[in-house]
């Protein structure tokens, strides 16, 4: 049987893919996007992070962690429209930060009040205050849906960057997590992610050290927790920005989740089983936390704890292919042919035209001396993937 490394996750991979390619990149970058400065009592630059201007006069969101580092060294924060997305010649003059209205350490988010700085509609239509009565920007949804990120680039100014979300998962009581593909392969600091509207939707969690930077975690922004911060006093910057408690963010099972799916590497799956279980510890198990700890216990070797994880993922979600799919090839991996020819066989129950099924099935039923079997899926495979029908019988050699 081929791995899993090559079987489940390239299928998880092909679904992606296919949704994505029925949805364009996201056109353009934001003139929303915000570069937060903070100075000290001699003038000098000893901070510089990404912010967002909200569609209220005089609000602006910042990443909390990286906005309060230092703060012993700075009396001044001030915010500035980015220039390299304004264009040349357009750059405009710094922007006092007078009040801190929320802190958030379980989203690294901290929202600003700037008077003096402009609302921001980019992507919104509709009323005097630039989007629709009662309107917010639902999270996406669909993986493969184009989305727009700016990031932190180095400590520097804020960066474009295109993306497209990989994955949504539940964290329990938390807020849900969106895990993003970052297609430059550039990596994410601290930052938000916008739709292909350039609706504001989230904020970009800090990643782990050494984590994948093909990808990032955000977590949506309430917009009615912004307004309802807004429309209250807030306490002046030097009182209330303090950097957060490392674990504030880190140990939420948003932080959690967000920290382990970025440890990608072989050399990182004790470290990312580790945070699982923290998780598990916090909210209980999931289908997905589930399927997410079979795939690293399969990935070095640990087939049979694998299997385990799997089989519970399928009792969870009886209708979640993946997890099927995942069983049958970790049960052949480890040589019980008959149970994983019964574990393909209910994954096609769930999804009868999926191609890696069938494949992965007509072998399991050629090592089982099925032949005749196997030849039947290699025929149902030709109505699906031509090409991968024929990979199949150069495979088997009937």
């Amino acid at each position: 049987m081929p791995p899993l490394r090559a079987a489940a996750l390239a299928a998880g991979a092909l679904l992606v893919l296919d949704a994505a390619a029925a949805s364009p990149l996201a056109p353009g970058p934001t003139t929303c996007a915000m570069e937060l400065s903070a100075r000290d009592a001699s003038g000098n630059t000893v901070l510089q992070t990404v912010a967002y201007a909200l569609d209220r006069p005089g609000l602006v969101l910042a990443p909390l962690s990286p906005a309060a580092r230092l703060r012993p060294r700075w009396q001044r924060l001030q915010t500035t429209p980015d220039p390299a997305l304004l264009g040349p010649g357009a750059g405009r003059a710094p922007i006092e930060v007078t009040e801190v209205l929320l802190q958030d350490p379980s989203r690294d988010l901290v929202l600003l009040r700037a008077p003096g700085l402009a609302a921001c509609n980019a992507g919104w239509e509709g009323t005097g205050d630039g989007r629709p009565d009662g309107a917010e920007a639902a999270p996406p949804r669909a993986e493969g849906e184009a989305l727009i990120g700016i990031r932190n680039r180095d400590g520097y100014r804020p960066r474009v960057f295109q993306a497209r979300l990989d994955q949504v998962i539940a964290t329990g009581d938390g807020p849900m997590l969106l895990k993003i593909r970052i297609p430059d392969g550039g990596g994410a600091a601290s930052g938000f992610v916008l739709d292909r509207h350039q609706h504001l939707i989230g904020s970009i969690l800090p990643p782990p050290p050494g984590g994948d930077r093909l990808f990032a975690c955000a977590v949506p922004i309430d917009r009615r927790e912004l307004d309802l911060a807004a429309s209250g006093a807030g306490r002046p910057v030097s009182d209330a920005l303090a950097p957060p408690s490392v674990d504030e963010v880190s140990r939420t099972p948003a932080g959690l989740w967000a920290q382990a799916l970025l440890l990608t590497r072989d050399d990182q799956a004790d470290q990312a089983l580790r945070l699982l279980d923290a998780v598990a510890t916090l909210t209980g198990e999931s289908d997905l936390l589930l399927m997410e700890r079979g795939v690293r216990r399969f990935r070095i070797g640990r087939t049979d704890s694998a299997i385990e994880d799997f089989a519970r993922a399928a009792q969870f979600n009886p209708r979640r292919h993946l997890a099927r799919f995942n069983l049958g090839v970790a049960l052949g991996s480890a040589g019980r042919y008959p149970e994983a020819i019964e574990a393909f066989r209910r994954a096609l129950e769930i999804d009868p035209r999926h191609a890696q099924t069938h494949y992965q099935l007509a072998l399991a039923l050629m090592a089982a001396h099925q032949a005749d079997r196997a030849r039947e899926e290699c025929d149902s495979l030709e109505r699906i993937d031509p090409a991968l029908a024929r990979d199949l019988r150069t495979a088997l050699v009937f």
